[in-house]
C-alpha cells in the first residue's frame, strides 16, 4: 500500500494534466465568424491553407493548432483623392495634363478566395496593395481614350466605362468585382478650363435667345390670331351696317316710288276727269301742295289752311 500510492499520485496528476491539456486545445479550437467576414482555415503547425472557404457566420471548430485568415465580405473602398496623396496623374485623349482623383468600390468573391490567398498573398493583406495598384495603372490608361472636352461634360459615362472596364479584369485577374466608381476631381489646365466655361455660358445664352426667339414667334402668332379675329369681327360689322344702309335705302326707295305712283295716278285721274292739262294743271298740283293735300297728307288732321295770293311777302300781317 505504501508503494502504490506515489503511483496513484502520479497517475492522478498525469490524468489532472491530460485533462487540463484537451481542455486548453479544445478551447483554442473554436473560433467565431462575423457576418461580415468569410475566412480560410490556416494550419500554423504545418503552414497549410484549406480549400474550404468558411463563410457562414456563427461558431466554427477549427481544430487544434488552426487558425482563421479572415477577410471582408462587406463593399470596400479605395481612394485616390488629395487627402491620400495618390492622386492620379495623366493626359486626355487629345494630350492636355489631367489631374484625377477617384475611388471605386470592389467586393471579393467568396468562392475565389483561395485562388485570392495562393496567388497574391505572401503577406496578409498584400491584395488590397495588388489591387491599388493596378487600378491606379488602368485608371491611368483608360483616362487617354477620352478628350479634356469629354471629361468636362461627360464625367458620369467615363466614370461607368471605367467601373465596367475594371470588373471585367478584377473578376477575371484579381477576383473581386468592381461595384461602383466615382470621379470626383479632374483637374484640367486653367486655360482650358476658363474657355470651356465661356462657351458654354455663350451656349447657354444662345440657348435663352432661341427660346426667347420662340417665345416672342408664339407671342406674334397669337397676337396676329387676335388681330385677324378683330379684324373679322370689324368686317362683319362692316358688312353688317351695308346691309341695314341698303335695306333702308331700298326701304325709303319704295317708298318713295309708291308715293310717286301713287300721285301719278291720282293727278292723272285728276287730268282726266277735270281736264287739266299744262300750267293748269301744275298750279293745281302746286295749290294742292300748299294747301295739304297730295298722297303724303294726313287725312286725319283737321288743321285749318290759309292761303293768301298777291300779298308782298315782306308785309306783317297780324291775327286777332
Amino acid at each position: 500500500y505504501i508503494i502504490l500510492c506515489p503511483i496513484m499520485a502520479a497517475l492522478e496528476t498525469l490524468a489532472g494534466l491530460i485533462v487540463a491539456i484537451v481542455a486548453f486545445l479544445c478551447f483554442f479550437s473554436i473560433t467565431s465568424v462575423q457576418p461580415t467576414e468569410v475566412a480560410l482555415s490556416y494550419n500554423w503547425l504545418l503552414s497549410h491553407v484549406s480549400n474550404e472557404v468558411i463563410a457562414t457566420p456563427g461558431l466554427k471548430f477549427i481544430g487544434p493548432f488552426n487558425t482563421l485568415i479572415r477577410y471582408p465580405k462587406t463593399i470596400r473602398t479605395l481612394e485616390y483623392d488629395e487627402a491620400a496623396r495618390n492622386l492620379l496623374d495623366g493626359r486626355t485623349a487629345d494630350g492636355l495634363p489631367l489631374i484625377l482623383g477617384l475611388s471605386f468600390q470592389y467586393r471579393l468573391i467568396t468562392d475565389r478566395l483561395p485562388d485570392l490567398y495562393f496567388t497574391y498573398e505572401n503577406h496578409y493583406g498584400d491584395y488590397e496593395r495588388i489591387y491599388k495598384l493596378t487600378g491606379m495603372h488602368m485608371i491611368t490608361e483608360l483616362a487617354t481614350k477620352f478628350t479634356a472636352y469629354q471629361f468636362f461634360n461627360e464625367k458620369q459615362k467615363i466614370a461607368e466605362v471605367m467601373r465596367d472596364s475594371l470588373n471585367q479584369y478584377f473578376s477575371k485577374h484579381l477576383f473581386a468585382t468592381v461595384e461602383s466608381l466615382q470621379i470626383t476631381e479632374d483637374d484640367l489646365p486653367d486655360a482650358f478650363t476658363r474657355t470651356i466655361l465661356t462657351a458654354a455660358t455663350s451656349k447657354q445664352n444662345i440657348t435663352r435667345m432661341s427660346k426667347t426667339l420662340e417665345a416672342k414667334k408664339v407671342e406674334f402668332q397669337t397676337a396676329r390670331q387676335i388681330a385677324e379675329a378683330q379684324a373679322n369681327v370689324t368686317i362683319q360689322k362692316a358688312i353688317g351696317e351695308q346691309h341695314r344702309i341698303m335695306q333702308n335705302g331700298k326701304a325709303d326707295a319704295a317708298i318713295i316710288e309708291a308715293y310717286v305712283e301713287a300721285e301719278l295716278t291720282a293727278y292723272g285721274k285728276i287730268h282726266k276727269d277735270l281736264g287739266l292739262s299744262g300750267e293748269e294743271l301744275v298750279n293745281y298740283i302746286w295749290y294742292d301742295t300748299l294747301g295739304g293735300g297730295s298722297v303724303s297728307a294726313d287725312a286725319s288732321s283737321d288743321k285749318d289752311f290759309e292761303m293768301l295770293v298777291g300779298v308782298n311777302p315782306s308785309a306783317y300781317i297780324s291775327q286777332s
